[in-house]
């Protein structure tokens, strides 16, 4: 299965999670960034990242040209996600950042370049934030892909499930979007409504 059909079927079942979501009465923290489609400055940050650093993993430039970017946080009044409160049960809400956050890490690491590379901390591609800080709780590193890219689907940085960027965005997709209900087995989402078909 190629890269590219793998994307464009990540997109599709995205458009389709955010559509029962709604008619389920999910709401959504910001609405006009839960799948906004391709930024018109696309290829543009992607010439930048590139020309400074190296090249991006192919699946990530297909997922910001093809896709966007997408940001499922929000809650639903009746859905129960952790009951006890422990961090490690947060839902962690798909998100993947637009190409605008990797050039504004960029700006953070090109102003500071020589003390974090004696530090040994190269630039990375931001994905999204950690699950704590999805949930509005202080945490820590946040997900991110290796640039320069030696594979086409790099693996995802700082990620709990230890996937590559498109398997883990597949596995959220299988949980409706929110992977972390995985660790949850008394979640009251309706997770097999939601994905049915998709």
């Amino acid at each position: 299965m190629s890269i590219e059909y793998r994307v464009d079927c990540i997109g599709e079942r995205l458009r389709i999670l955010k559509q029962r979501l709604i008619e389920n009465g999910f709401h959504f923290d910001r609405n006009d960034e839960v799948l906004p489609g391709p930024k018109h400055d696309t290829d543009e940050a992607i010439q930048r990242i590139e020309s400074e650093i190296g090249t991006v993993p192919v699946a990530l430039k297909l997922f910001w040209k093809r896709v966007g970017s997408v940001d499922f946080c929000g809650s639903h009044p009746e859905w129960v996600g952790c009951p006890d409160c422990d961090p490690e049960l947060y839902p962690d809400p798909i998100v993947v950042y637009p190409p605008s956050i990797a050039n504004e890490e960029l700006n953070e690491f090109l102003s500071d370049k020589e003390e974090r590379l004696r530090r040994n901390l190269p630039y990375v591609v931001p994905i999204a934030p950690d699950f704590y800080h999805k949930a509005d709780v202080s945490g820590g590193m946040f997900y991110n892909v290796s640039v320069p890219a030696n594979v086409d689907d790099p693996p995802l940085n700082d990620e709990w499930h230890k996937a590559t960027f498109l398997n883990y965005l597949e596995i959220a997709a299988k949980w409706a979007g929110f992977p972390g209900l995985e660790r949850h087995p008394k979640h009251t989402w309706p997770i097999a409504k939601l994905v049915e078909g998709v």
